[in-house]
């Protein structure tokens, strides 16, 4: 039988699972920012005019000027979400920025009803 100091055995230990979780990080930082990349595209094509209608409670509506601006505010907080993912991941901090990007989505569609369509 090997003998091996407990102390070789747990810090051996240790740096396995720190570079373990420094890769898990990575490849989950890269899927975050990938789909943040891809919603941010879409919102930047509706914030263009690109998107004319958009699909609330199973009706096509056109999409106003007043919500267009929201949504490059949406597109402005993607940006900022994978700024801070490309410097940090912090997941507590992500999660926050993810609910502040939910509820800004949440808040341009709300009131679609209040507001009369363009007319060209």
């Amino acid at each position: 039988m090997v003998k091996v100091s407990v102390n070789t055995f747990v810090i051996s230990r240790v740096t396995t699972i720190r570079n373990e979780v420094k890769i898990e990080t990575r490849r989950l930082r890269n899927r975050t920012f990938s789909t943040l990349e891809e919603t941010f595209k879409v919102a930047a094509k509706v914030t263009r005019g690109e998107i004319k209608h958009q699909r609330i409670n199973g009706k096509t509506v056109p999409i106003s000027l007043n919500q267009r601006r929201r949504w490059a505010r949406i597109a402005e907080r993607i940006a900022k979400t994978m700024n801070s993912i490309a410097s940090n991941f912090n997941e507590r901090e992500i999660n926050l920025q993810l609910d502040e990007l939910e509820k800004l989505v949440n808040e341009a569609n709300a009131n679609y009803k209040d507001e009369k369509p363009e007319t060209a």
